[in-house]
């Protein structure tokens, strides 16, 4: 299924082997390789700032931690531009994204700062993300997926607990995207969260930052992309099992949660997770 509300894809992770300071030289150079794929830069270079949730016994975390290739996330998620003038966010996206082996769903949708609180706890803002969402989908899909979300936010018990921020640049053709990461910083957060004017300037000092710049590939089932064996050739990547919930919540583990009473046993299927699966591109 493919709307702006529902989408269906395969996700591979590529860890890069540059700093941060190689990022802008490799960006140039993929500007000039990508497009003879039909990948043309779609964006400017964006401020992407999450906000995840989980429970007080951190269901969602372990359900990614001891079941191999599945997960379940929630999450709040703003997007920012450099080189603008600060505006206060007034939009987010509210996603649940679940995998199952290669295939990763996302469902989402708009929502207002206005109706954040309300929708978070539970109140009637059907109206509201109907208004907001009616160019994207039936007025029922979308009134269902509100409801849905709901539902499982207040059934799990889900409150904010990580905010994750990094740099992104982006290409893109009619099916494929794919993207780089970097600058990834790591916050413990609540619902302080929903009342932040901006999440690409924080005065607060992050528990953790990723030493790392991701290449994200994403593309519908079918075959793995042609231009795959190029990016190999051309740059130093490898293949990881690679999630920013978990290793943030990694650094959580190790800083205000580290008193937790299941903090240690956490902390080691935190390391074997993100440790040692890595794969060369093929």
């Amino acid at each position: 299924m493919q709307s702006p509300l529902y989408i269906d894809r395969i996700e591979r992770k590529y860890q890069v082997g540059i700093s941060d300071s190689g990022v802008a030289g490799l960006w140039r150079e993929l500007s000039s390789f990508l497009p003879r794929y039909g990948l043309d830069a779609v964006q400017e270079i964006t401020s992407v700032g999450s906000v995840y949730f989980d429970n007080r016994a951190h269901d969602l975390l372990r359900y990614s931690l001891l079941i191999e290739r599945a997960n379940l996330h929630l999450r709040l998620r703003a997007y920012e531009y450099y080189g603008r003038p600060l505006e206060p966010i007034s939009e987010y996206w509210v996603e649940v994204k679940t995998q199952k082996e290669e295939l990763r769903r996302k469902k989402r949708f708009r929502l207002k700062k206005e109706s954040l609180i309300d929708f978070f706890e539970g109140k009637d803002v059907g109206g509201q993300v109907l208004d907001h969402n009616r160019e994207d989908a039936d007025p029922e899909v979308i009134r269902n997926l509100c409801r849905e979300t709901q539902e499982t936010v207040l059934t799990l018990g889900l409150k904010p607990i990580l905010l994750v921020t990094y740099k992104r640049v982006a290409f893109q053709n009619g099916s494929d995207r794919l993207s780089l990461d970097w600058d990834i910083q790591y916050y413990h957060v609540g619902t302080n969260a929903y009342f932040y004017d901006t999440w690409k300037y924080l005065t607060e000092r992050p528990v953790g930052k990723a030493e790392k710049t991701f290449l994200e590939l994403k593309y519908p089932e079918g075959d793995f992309p042609s231009y795959s064996a190029d990016l190999e050739r051309r740059y130093p990547l490898w293949e990881r099992t690679y999630s920013k919930f978990v290793e943030g919540m990694g650094f959580l583990f190790q800083g205000p949660l580290r008193y937790h009473r299941e903090g240690d046993s956490f902390l080691q299927k935190i390391e074997t997770y993100l440790g040692d699966r890595k794969h060369p591109l093929r």
